[in-house]
């Protein structure tokens, strides 16, 4: 099966008796990952009837997002009449093995719960694990994991951010002294690291002349992107935040409200609520909702049940962008305590907020705050302007929405501080 279809060699220990607990799978862009592990897996149902069970962070539609690279390998491979394909998962027939595809944090935030219940599983895989920014929900997955009956194993496979206190970062290489670029094992951790520059055969010129042109215009981004490496921040860069699980944060804070970005056609709408801890300054970031073609209703119901697991009640005020009054209202007849946020001298706003400490929560607003830069100079792109580049900035925006409004409110900022 697996013989006839070209594979990384890196990928090797992918396809053979396991010699570790953990594989850590770690890569760029384009660096054929995806490719190599539902490959290995695909094979590996014919071995036995364990299960393996695949997840990410948030998974809205297996069926749509990831059963369907799963469905080309068996056709690659010939096996159509081997397998049965449901919205959820993947069954071998012939052995009883199976794949079955979960999120790990759903609305009702019981999940890991639901996926420590399920019986057999012999492989447990976190894919876009940079996406799980809190530790102890791995520990909780990893204790779990672990039966009489078979060798569990646990894969990481991710994308480094830019970030480098992510804790997969610092665990895996940082305190145990291994380099991200290593392949081999160490201790109970078998390490495959490959980039764009090990799958060339599989990749267009356009995409090559991409990656090329990105490492003259940007090194740092470049060497994450496409190497997987993590940089730390850049030059001009408007926010330096830190990822944390909400469970690590302060017990003293007090909820500000709610920040929404209303997405349109091909935008996502973003939800972010805010915390604050005055002793310490430090503004809390927990995104709520990130999704594409959202009505106010679906809004409505994510602060809903984020409420309900803050505690917060339904008083907390949503600061809304106000280009869109109508939302707005809806959200009012929600019985929710939605208005118009403050939607002046972005740069002012921006000026603010980072005065503060911020940490955050959630799988996207690292991405975008890794991202979120000032515009560069013309004739000068070592300098920059106070105006953010135009991109993907609408949990920043959120973000900016609730903080600036609301403790302008509390008296903590006032207008002269945003001007």
């Amino acid at each position: 099966m697996a013989n006839d279809v070209t594979y990384n060699a890196k990928y090797k220990p992918l396809f053979r008796k396991a010699r570790t607990r953990y594989k850590v799978i770690t890569g760029g862009r384009a660096s054929g990952k995806s490719h190599a592990v539902s490959g290995s897996l695909v094979c590996d149902t014919y071995n036995d009837d364990y299960n393996t069970l695949f997840t990410r962070y948030t998974m809205v539609a297996a069926h749509d997002s990831i059963i369907p690279e799963f469905v080309d390998k068996i056709d690659l491979f010939g096996l159509e009449n081997d397998f049965h394909i449901t919205r959820n998962d993947v069954q071998n027939m012939v052995s009883g093995g199976s794949i079955m595809f979960r999120g790990l944090m759903v609305s009702s935030k019981n999940q890991v719960a639901r996926l420590k219940s399920i019986a057999k599983v012999k492989r447990f895989i976190i894919d876009e694990a940079q996406e799980l920014t809190d530790e102890e929900l791995f520990n909780t997955i990893d204790f779990s994991i672990r039966t009489t009956e078979v060798d569990n194993e646990l894969w990481i496979v991710w994308n480094p951010p830019r970030d480098k206190n992510h804790w997969i970062y610092r665990r895996f290489f940082v305190d145990a002294g291994v380099d991200i670029t290593h392949n081999g094992i160490v201790g109970d951790v078998e390490y495959i690291y490959t980039t764009y520059l090990d799958n060339l055969k599989n990749l267009d010129a356009s995409f090559i002349a991409q990656a090329e042109k990105m490492k003259e215009k940007d090194l740092d981004k470049y060497r994450n992107v496409f190497l997987g490496i993590p940089v730390g921040f850049k030059e001009g860069q408007i926010y330096r935040w830190n990822a944390m699980p909400e469970s690590e944060w302060e017990q003293t804070r007090i909820t500000l409200g709610y920040g929404v970005d209303w997405g349109y056609t091909n935008d996502e709408t973003a939800v972010v609520r805010a915390d604050y801890d005055k002793e310490t300054n430090t503004v809390y970031l927990k995104e709520v909702l990130y999704r594409k073609e959202c009505q106010p209703r679906d809004v409505a119901k994510a602060i809903k049940e984020d409420m309900e697991i803050r505690k917060c009640g339904h008083s907390a005020l949503i600061y809304c962008d106000p280009a869109r009054p109508e939302h707005i209202a809806e959200l009012r007849r929600h019985n929710l305590n939605a208005c118009k946020a403050v939607n002046k001298n972005k740069a002012g706003r921006i000026n603010y907020l980072q005065g503060f400490t911020v940490f955050y929560d959630g799988p996207n607003i690292g991405k975008e705050a890794d991202d979120y830069s000032f515009k560069p100079l013309p004739n000068d792109a070592t300098q920059f302007t106070n105006e953010p580049m135009d991109g993907n900035d609408h949990l920043m925006d959120a973000s900016n929405y609730v903080c600036c409004t609301h403790l302008r409110r509390l008296g903590i900022v006032n207008d002269d501080d945003m001007r």
